[in-house]
C-alpha cells in the first residue's frame, strides 16, 4: 500500500513539472529593432585590417554610422521604454488572450518595423562605403561579422534543465 501511495506520489510530481509553461523572456524592444553599436578597435581586429589608411576609413564609416544609429535611439527612446514595460507586463496576459496579444503585436510592429527599416538602410551604406575599401576576404569577414552581432540581439530561450525548479539529482558517487 505504501509503494503504491509513493508511486502515485512520484507520477504527480512528474506531472505538475511537465505541465509547467515556458518561462516569459524579458523582451527588448531596442534588440528587437537591431539597434547595436560597432566597436571600431574590435571590427579592425576582427576582420584582420593591416593597412593604416584602410583601418581609419573603416573607423570613420563606423563612426558615423553609430552617429546616425544614436540620433535613431535618441529619438525612438521614448517608444523603445513604452514598448519594453506593455510587453513586459502584458506577456503572461496575451498567452491566455488572443485578442489582447495580436493588439501587442500590432503595436510591435507599428513601433519596430519602420526603426528596423532605417537602421538596415543604414547598414547598407555602410556595406556599400566598406566595400571598394575591403579586400574580399575582409569584406566576407565583415559581413560574418555583422550577422554574429545581429544574432547575439536574439533572445536565447532557457534550457530545459533552467527551466525547470531544481530537484535534486542523483549524485551517487561511485568508488
Amino acid at each position: 500500500m505504501k509503494k503504491i501511495i509513493l508511486l502515485i506520489l512520484i507520477l504527480q510530481q512528474y506531472f505538475v513539472f511537465a505541465q509547467e509553461p515556458p518561462k516569459m523572456l524579458k523582451y527588448n524592444a531596442k534588440n528587437a529593432s537591431n539597434v547595436f553599436y560597432y566597436n571600431e578597435d574590435e571590427v579592425s581586429k576582427k576582420i584582420k585590417i593591416k593597412k593604416d589608411n584602410t583601418k581609419s576609413i573603416v573607423i570613420n564609416a563606423l563612426k558615423v554610422y553609430n552617429d546616425k544609429i544614436r540620433v535613431i535611439t535618441f529619438l525612438n527612446n521614448q517608444k523603445f521604454q513604452e514598448l519594453d514595460v506593455i510587453v513586459n507586463t502584458m506577456g503572461k496576459e496575451a498567452r491566455n488572450n488572443p485578442d489582447l496579444g495580436r493588439r501587442i503585436r500590432q503595436r510591435i510592429e507599428i513601433v519596430v518595423l519602420p526603426i528596423r527599416d532605417s537602421i538596415k538602410k543604414n547598414e547598407e551604406i555602410l556595406n556599400t562605403t566598406l566595400q571598394p575599401v575591403l579586400t574580399e576576404k575582409q569584406f566576407k569577414r565583415w559581413k560574418k561579422y555583422q550577422k554574429r552581432k545581429k544574432e547575439d540581439l536574439r533572445p536565447k530561450q532557457p534550457r530545459k534543465e533552467e527551466q525547470q525548479t531544481s530537484r535534486p539529482r542523483n549524485n551517487r558517487r561511485r568508488y
